[in-house]
């Protein structure tokens, strides 16, 4: 027997452990490559201004009020879709007398609510788009918000608050802001890209005003 490979074999050879190792590696270098060259990317924008912060009305069964509604948008600037982005809000800081912002510890990550879909946790974001999530209101004086937080002061219960969109509230956590000066921590995840953070200044005086110019005066977000 002819124990001597020709070229042509080796040729055969290594075309099949090449052909072999191209399939089993081929979809993950093509997936390393869609992440790196096509994958979304995500930012949070914010004016304190119209389209995003308008008075508009709510409307009830028995009621019709004022209300002041405060949204932020997610912009997808990546060249592909952004999948089941989901919005938290994960901590919130008040400053104290001595003007320090001290982190509120009895804060866990809550989901804050899409602008006007049916599902407000998750919803995929299109290339070169942006979507609007609601970061919180202010209803009139007026419209009593019935709050479930049980951590307020007497005093703090009878002010006017700055309500938080969320989806789920609870007993144990606070679902609005009482006048004063916040920094709120709000972040974006998705299935397919980076997470992305913005810490939110909030300065809130308590005071309605009917124009929005000078609403805007009394609750200025950052």
């Amino acid at each position: 027997m002819n124990s001597r490979i020709f070229i042509s074999e080796w040729v055969q050879i290594c075309s099949t452990l090449f052909l072999g190792a191209m399939a089993i590696y081929a979809p993950y270098i093509a997936e390393k490559l869609k992440r790196k060259y096509f994958q979304p990317g995500l930012r949070i924008k914010f004016k304190l201004a119209t389209p995003g912060c308008h008075q508009t009305r709510r409307v009830g069964k028995n009621s019709d009020f004022p209300v002041y509604y405060f949204r932020f948008l997610v912009e997808n600037f990546g060249k592909t879709q952004a999948e089941e982005c989901e919005v938290f809000l994960e901590k919130i800081f008040k400053e104290n007398g001595a003007g320090e912002m001290v982190e509120n510890k009895k804060i866990s990550p809550v989901n804050l609510k899409w602008s006007g879909i049916r599902d407000p946790y998750k919803r995929t974001i299109q290339p070169e788009k942006e979507m609007y999530c609601d970061l919180g209101k202010v209803q009139h004086p007026d419209d009593y918000y019935q709050f479930i937080y049980k951590g307020f002061s007497k005093r703090d219960e009878a002010t006017n608050k700055f309500i938080l969109e969320l989806p789920e509230k609870y007993y144990s956590q606070q679902d609005c802001l009482t006048p004063g000066k916040y920094k709120i921590k709000i972040s974006v995840y998705s299935n397919n890209a980076k997470k992305v953070s913005r810490q939110f200044l909030l300065s809130w005086t308590g005071k309605w005003k009917d124009e929005e110019s000078d609403m805007f005066n009394e609750l200025v977000i950052s």
